[in-house]
């Protein structure tokens, strides 16, 4: 089952995180669909990641692998990342341009 993946952690220096964001996103990481980071409008120090995965498994592995390294290459050894799982509901889903459906 697909998950959507939602991490927070900040005060992050921006330039050192987005370049670990960079080198993350050329690791080999099976079931990962998507991912977008956001900054907090009102203070750009803090950073919302949401990532889609086939499943929580494969979040797990690849967060596990590659967790530490990260941290490391982002700054963020140490700052509490809150981290939530999301799972599919059965409301219709909408696509711009499309019609919503329950089964998209």
């Amino acid at each position: 089952m697909p998950v959507l993946v939602t991490l927070q952690v900040g005060p992050v220096d921006w330039p050192r995180f987005r370049a670990a964001l960079e080198w993350l996103y050329r690791q080999e990481a099976p079931g990962w669909l998507s991912s977008t980071a956001y900054r907090l409008e009102r203070d750009p120090a803090y950073v919302l990641v949401i990532d889609e995965w086939e499943s929580h498994a494969a979040f797990h592995a690849f967060a596990d692998r590659v967790g530490p390294e990260f941290n490391q290459r982002a700054g963020t050894t140490g700052l509490p990342w809150q981290d939530e799982v999301w799972v599919p509901t059965d409301a219709p889903r909408l696509r711009r341009g499309r019609p919503a459906t329950g089964e998209d």
